[in-house]
């Protein structure tokens, strides 16, 4: 099986064609295949916004394992599948909490408070304010905070980011080209939540809040050489994001 990675590293243009390209690819299939598998198991089971979203995530794993065995000559090697020997794991946690309170209290007086106020916007099926109604707290941590997680980080931090990282040398504002690409790449995928019926300006606090997650996400990615690291990003930004909606409910 040819490496792919391997010959498109002679081009950096090409290098970051074929990510976005295999990356995209993996999101429209697992769409494409996620639909009529959702509708069929409709029929004896009652799926909701949070457990119908799981089917999709499963196909976005299983296509982005098979991308990388297939442009990577059938090896998972090189893309962050290993769990990094020694990591500052505190330090991780306690920055990921700062930088998701930060960035979620910014989001929500921008877009929420003063942009849906002056400029409100009607979306695609409505324009409700925040995601569906949960129906407990375990779908949320099994769905959201795990499942989601786990197969976005595959697919952001693993398939993209991995066949670009050998450009790390190419920095900007001290980021480098693979983690801005990876970051933000990773917050336009919720731009999709229009169609799901949330209001513009909630979508746009979520791609917001999600880049800036997804960077930092990246950036630790690059750094430990690993996605866990990244997944452990992601888990707890969900986590404190979604805080509010526990209390209020």
């Amino acid at each position: 099986m040819i490496n792919v990675v391997e010959k498109a590293k002679g081009s950096s243009l090409l290098s970051i064609i074929l990510a976005l390209a295999a990356t995209v690819l993996v999101i429209e299939l697992s769409g494409l295949i996620a639909n009529p598998v959702s509708e069929f198991l409709k029929l004896n089971f009652e799926l909701n916004f949070y457990t119908g979203n799981v089917i999709t995530k499963f196909f976005m794993l299983l296509f982005s394992i098979l991308a990388i065995l297939l442009i990577n000559g059938g090896r998972l090697k090189g893309f962050g599948f290993k769990i990094p020997s020694k990591f500052g794991y505190v330090r991780l946690i306690l920055l990921t909490i700062g930088i998701a309170l930060a960035s979620f209290i910014f989001g929500s007086i921008v877009f929420i408070a003063i942009l849906n106020s002056v400029f409100p916007i009607e979306s695609i099926g409505g324009s409700a304010i925040g995601f569906p109604e949960q129906q407990s707290l375990l779908e949320i941590i099994l769905t959201v905070w795990i499942w989601s997680s786990l197969c976005e980080e595959v697919l952001t931090r693993g398939l993209l980011q991995g066949i670009i990282q050998h450009l790390d040398s190419k920095k900007f504002l001290r980021l480098s080209l693979p983690v801005w690409i990876s970051g933000i790449f990773f917050g336009l995928m919720h731009t999709r939540l229009i169609f799901g019926g949330m209001s513009f300006w909630f979508v746009a606090f979520v791609v917001f809040n999600t880049s800036i997650i997804g960077l930092l996400a990246a950036y630790y990615r690059e750094k430990s050489g690993s996605i866990f690291p990244a997944f452990l990003v992601h888990v707890i930004a969900n986590i404190v994001g979604f805080l509010p909606s526990l209390f209020v409910n």
